[in-house]
C-alpha cells in the first residue's frame, strides 16, 4: 500500500552527504532521490516485478557511506517469460509527474534508453538525470535486503523497507562481464571493494567459483544470445573471448574509462593501486574448470554445454528442456 511521508531535506544535510567536488551536491540529490522512489516503487508494488541490481544496489544494500556514488538505476524483471518493455511502462505510467518531497519525477527515452528525470530547487544545475534499466531476469534466485543505514535517511520522514536485489555472486558476475569489454573504474571499485571490505566486515561467504562460473556464461551469452521460456538474452556487446590472463592484466589509471570517477568515493582511490587490487581479488579467475574452459572462446558450438551450465545452477530457474 502506498504510504503518506513527511520528507524534510535541508541544504545543510544534503551537503553533508555530499561527496567531494564541483558535482557532489547533484550527486547527493540523485542518491537521495533514488531512495525516496525506490521506497515509493516498493509502497505502490511496481517492485513486485523487479529485481535490483548493479552499482546502486551496492551502494544502497550492502555499502552505505562507505561506498561510491551511482547515478543508475538497473534492474532486471523478477520472473522468467516476463516482458522488460511491458515492465518499463507500467514503470513510466507510474513515475511520470510523481512528487515526493521536493522532487519531481519523469522518464524520457533518449536513443533507445530510458532516462530518470529529476527536477528539484535544491540543485544549481536544473534537472538532473538517473539512467534507468530493466533487463532479463536473472539466472539466480533473488534475495532480499535492507538498506545500510546512512544519517540522510532520518529526513524521509519514515523507514525504508527490504528491497528484492540479484544476489551478489550474480552482480559481481555481471560486472566482470562487463569488464571483459572495456576498464570502467566504477565497476572495478565496486568489485575490489566488495571483495576487500564488505566480505572482511561482514563476514558474508563469497562463491568465488560461482562468481567465475556466472562470469563465464553471462560473456559466452552476451555473445551468442539465450532464449528460455519466452525470454529472451539479446546478442549484440562487442565479443572477446574470456582470457583470464588477460583479464588479470595490470591496468593502471591511463587504462581507464573515466566516467563516473569523480563520484566513486570520499576520497577517491588511487587508480593504479585500484588495478592492482584488482588482479589480488579476482585471481581465481584462473581456476577454470573444463566447462567454463570450453565456453569461454564464445564458440557458438557449445551452446548444449551452456545449457547444461545454466540449468545446472543453484535454484534450477531455469529449467532444463525450455532453454535454447
Amino acid at each position: 500500500m502506498k504510504t503518506t511521508y513527511s520528507v524534510n531535506l535541508t541544504i545543510g544535510q544534503i551537503l553533508r552527504h555530499a561527496p567531494a567536488g564541483t558535482q557532489g551536491r547533484e550527486a547527493a540529490l540523485v542518491d537521495i532521490a533514488q531512495d525516496l522512489l525506490l521506497r515509493h516503487l516498493h509502497d505502490a508494488m511496481i517492485l513486485d516485478d523487479l529485481v535490483f541490481k548493479g552499482g546502486t544496489a551496492l551502494r544502497k544494500l550492502y555499502a552505505g557511506n562507505q561506498g561510491r556514488f551511482s547515478l543508475d538505476l538497473d534492474f532486471s524483471v523478477r520472473r522468467i517469460g516476463e516482458d522488460p518493455a511491458a515492465v518499463v511502462e507500467l514503470l513510466t505510467e507510474e513515475v511520470q509527474g510523481l512528487r515526493l518531497g521536493p522532487f519531481v519525477y519523469g522518464i524520457v527515452v533518449r536513443r533507445g534508453k530510458s532516462i530518470l528525470t529529476i527536477d528539484t530547487q535544491l540543485g544549481t544545475t536544473g534537472q538532473l538525470a538517473s539512467k534507468l534499466d530493466v533487463s532479463p531476469p536473472p539466472w539466480l534466485e533473488p534475495t532480499a535486503r535492507r538498506w545500510v543505514p546512512m544519517p540522510i535517511h532520518d529526513s524521509y520522514g519514515g523507514g525504508l523497507p527490504a528491497l528484492t536485489c540479484v544476489k551478489l555472486e550474480e552482480n559481481l558476475a555481471e560486472k566482470i562481464a562487463r569488464l571483459n569489454r572495456t576498464t570502467t573504474a566504477r565497476d572495478i571499485y565496486d568489485l575490489v571493494w566488495i571483495w576487500q571490505t564488505f566480505r572482511r566486515q561482514s563476514g558474508v561467504r563469497i562463491d568465488a567459483g560461482l562468481i567465475r562460473r556466472l562470469a563465464v556464461l553471462k560473456i559466452w551469452v552476451d555473445a551468442n544470445g539465450l532464449s528460455a521460456d519466452g525470454t529472451s538474452w539479446k546478442p549484440g556487446h562487442e565479443a572477446f573471448p574470456f582470457d583470464p590472463e588477460r583479464w588479470l592484466r595490470e591496468r593502471s589509471a591511463r587504462d581507464f574509462d573515466t566516467e563516473d570517477i569523480g563520484h566513486l568515493a570520499v576520497p577517491p582511490p588511487d587508480l593504479d593501486e585500484l588495478g592492482k587490487d584488482l588482479r589480488t581479488c579476482y585471481s581465481f579467475l584462473l581456476d577454470l574448470d573444463a566447462d567454463e574452459r570450453a565456453v569461454a572462446d564464445l564458440h557458438g558450438g557449445h551452446r548444449q554445454r551452456v545449457l547444461r551450465m545454466l540449468t545446472d545452477l543453484d535454484g534450477r530457474r531455469l529449467a532444463a528442456g525450455t532453454c535454447w
